[in-house]
C-alpha cells in the first residue's frame, strides 16, 4: 500500500466535501490527502472566528429585556394598582406625548395573567390607560418569573422614582397590602420595599384617620404626614370633640386644608380650668369691697343680671342693719 493510500485511510473520516468553484469562488476543491487536512482546518478557523463574532455581538446584548407590542385590551390593572385618577392635566399631557410619538416610548412591564394570552400590570397604568384610550399598540416587557410581592415592590420603586403617590394613597396601598397578609409585618414590608419602618407607620396614619376626618378635608390627597401625626394624637385625648367638629365642618363652607386642620385641632384643645380661689375674688381696700370676677366665665347678656344680683344683697345687708 503507498503511503497516499495509508494516509488517505487514516484521515478518511476528516475529508470534508468542498464547495463548488462557482459557490467559494476559489477554484477546484484540493484532490491530495493533506490538501484535505488544509482545508478542514481553514474551515475549523473561519468557523471558530465567526463563532468569536457572534459571541461580542451578543455580548452588546447582554442583560437586555425584548420589547413586544401588545394589545392594551389585553392587559388588565393590577389589583395592587394605586393610580386611579385619570382626569388630571398630567395624564392628558402624558397622552398628548404618546399619541405625538406614536406609541408609549418608555415601555410598561407586564405579568402573564393566567387567564390565556391576557396580562396584568406590573407598572405604567398611566401609560397602559393613554395607549388603550389612543387605540395604539403598547410597548411593554414581559416578565414571567415575578412573583407578587416582586410586583408590589417593583411598582413602589416605580411611582417613588416617577410622581410619588399622596400620603393618603400611599397609606392606603401599604395598609391593603398588610390587611392581605402580602408581608406578614410592617418591618417586612418596609425591607422589602427599601423604607423605614417610619415611612411606612406615617403612611398608615393617614390611611387609617376616620373617614369623618378625611371628608372634612377638600381632598384626601390633601392630608400631609404631619396632619395625621397630631390628628392621631388629638383623638385618643378628645375624640367626641374632633368627631363632632369634623361633622360640622364637613357641612360647612369649603376651606383649605391647612383651615380644617387648624379647626380640627382647635376643637381638641379643651380650654385650662381655672381654679376656684380664681374664679371670684373679693378684697376690702378702705370702704370699698372690690369683687373680680373672670370675664370669660361671665356672658355679657348676663352682666346686668349680675349688677341686679349685687344691688339686691347691698339691700338686704342694708335692712338687715337698720
Amino acid at each position: 500500500m503507498s503511503i497516499k493510500d495509508r494516509l488517505a485511510k487514516k484521515t478518511g473520516d476528516l475529508m470534508v466535501p468542498a464547495p463548488s468553484q462557482e459557490a467559494s469562488g476559489r477554484g477546484a476543491s484540493p484532490r491530495t490527502a493533506p490538501g484535505q487536512m488544509l482545508a478542514f482546518r481553514s474551515a475549523m478557523r473561519e468557523s471558530s472566528d465567526r463563532v468569536s463574532q457572534l459571541e461580542t455581538q451578543l455580548k452588546e446584548y447582554d442583560g437586555s429585556v425584548p420589547i413586544r407590542a401588545l394589545d392594551p385590551k389585553t392587559i388588565r390593572a393590577s389589583k395592587w394598582a394605586n393610580r386611579q385618577d385619570f382626569g388630571d392635566e398630567s395624564f392628558a399631557e402624558l397622552k398628548a406625548l404618546i399619541a405625538e410619538a406614536g406609541g408609549n416610548t418608555q415601555p410598561i412591564k407586564v405579568r402573564p395573567s393566567g387567564d390565556g394570552d391576557d396580562y396584568e400590570i406590573v407598572f405604567g397604568h398611566r401609560r397602559h390607560r393613554a395607549c388603550l384610550e389612543l387605540g395604539l399598540p403598547v410597548n411593554a416587557i414581559v416578565d414571567r418569573e415575578i412573583t407578587e410581592q416582586g410586583q408590589f415592590v417593583q411598582m413602589d420603586q416605580e411611582n417613588r422614582a416617577r410622581k410619588n403617590l399622596s400620603p393618603w394613597e400611599q397609606g392606603v396601598w401599604y395598609k391593603r397590602a398588610l390587611d392581605d397578609q402580602l408581608w406578614p409585618s410592617q418591618n417586612a414590608m418596609a425591607k422589602a420595599c427599601g423604607l423605614s419602618q417610619g415611612n411606612i407607620s406615617s403612611a398608615l396614619l393617614v390611611a387609617e384617620l376616620p373617614a369623618e376626618i378625611v371628608s372634612a378635608f377638600p381632598s384626601p390627597h390633601d392630608i400631609q404626614f404631619q396632619a395625621a401625626r397630631k390628628l392621631s394624637v388629638a383623638l385618643k385625648k378628645t375624640p367626641e370633640e374632633i368627631m363632632q367638629r369634623a361633622a360640622e365642618l364637613a357641612d360647612g363652607p369649603s376651606r383649605t386644608a391647612p383651615e380644617v386642620l387648624s379647626a380640627l385641632l382647635g376643637a381638641a384643645r379643651a380650654p385650662t380650668p381655672a381654679r376656684k380661689e380664681e374664679e371670684v375674688g373679693i378684697q376690702r381696700k378702705g370702704d370699698l369691697l372690690v369683687i373680680r370676677l373672670r370675664a370669660s366665665g361671665v356672658p355679657q347678656d348676663r352682666v346686668e343680671e349680675l349688677r341686679q344680683l349685687i344691688t339686691g344683697f347691698l339691700e338686704d345687708v342694708q335692712s338687715s342693719g337698720e
